[in-house]
């Protein structure tokens, strides 16, 4: 059920037990995004298995539709939680300027490589646009995770508690998608409720940029799962797999998926 704090035990010792995992920024790569699944052995039907995914599922790769698709119909399952993008919002407001006869935005379209998306969209079913309409639509902003002591907010690149009162105005859901939080900051250092986050979950900024504003460098390793003070940042870069003529960083970048409940970290590249 959306809006609601997923609780999870800790995974028994020995064999798979409970397992949480976390992937952001597909970013059209399904074939690599499948790969993944099989990696980890997600099991939609499965109640020890769930999965966040937190957002940017489309733009960039040459199968975003494909890819979208199948991540709807993977969300039809109660252990798959997908989580609003940037991207996916500025596709949302495509769409929505589209049934008002406007065209998509040409920073959206061109700069963040929505054309794929795009076109691929206007030749879908009027059934089929609506569908995805709805769906995005529908995303969440940020949900709370908790695995054993623990727990998490998974956002797309900052936290988001809702609309209401002040914190709604320092934490929207412009800042959700589009914020790019410090490797050293904390994250919720304006809410002062009773929650306790031991950590935010987000995609959106390749976690090079947190290797090198820590570390001055960008190695080999430089697109892994990045653990901070209060951030653990996710997205390993594979908006870059279709796109081998933007730089020498191309041989580095990887899909990544955290598992929760001991920190593993799997990669396809």
């Amino acid at each position: 059920m959306r809006g609601m704090l997923h609780e999870r035990a800790l995974s028994p010792k020995g064999g798979k037990g409970l397992s949480t995992y976390v992937i952001s920024d597909i970013h059209g790569a399904l074939e690599p995004f499948q790969e993944l699944l099989s990696t980890i052995e997600f099991d939609a039907d499965s109640e020890k298995d769930e999965l966040y995914l937190l957002g940017d599922y489309a733009d960039w790769g040459k199968q975003s539709i494909e890819t979208l698709g199948y991540i709807m119909d993977l969300d039809q399952s109660p252990h798959v939680h997908c989580i609003m993008g940037n991207h996916d919002l500025m596709f949302l407001q495509a769409i929505e300027s589209y049934k008002l006869g406007a065209s998509p935005d040409m920073n959206w379209y061109g700069n963040n490589k929505g054309y794929t998306t795009w076109d691929n969209y206007l030749r879908l079913s009027e059934s089929n646009k609506e569908a995805i309409h709805d769906w995005l639509y529908s995303l969440d902003f940020a949900v709370d995770v908790r695995v054993g002591e623990k727990l998490y907010m998974a956002a797309h690149a900052y936290p988001y508690f809702g609309k209401r009162g002040k914190l709604g105005q320092i934490y929207t859901q412009s800042k959700a998608v589009w914020q790019r939080a410090r490797y050293d900051e904390d994250p919720f250092i304006h809410y002062h409720g009773r929650k306790k986050y031991d950590a935010l979950i987000i995609g959106h900024t390749p976690t090079a940029f947190y290797y090198y504003s820590r570390t001055g460098r960008i190695d080999d390793g430089a697109y892994r799962i990045f653990f901070g003070k209060k951030i653990i940042a996710i997205d390993c870069g594979a908006k870059l797999f279709d796109h081998p003529d933007m730089g020498p960083e191309y041989d580095k970048v990887r899909l990544g998926a955290l598992r929760l409940e001991d920190e593993k970290c799997f990669y396809v590249r």
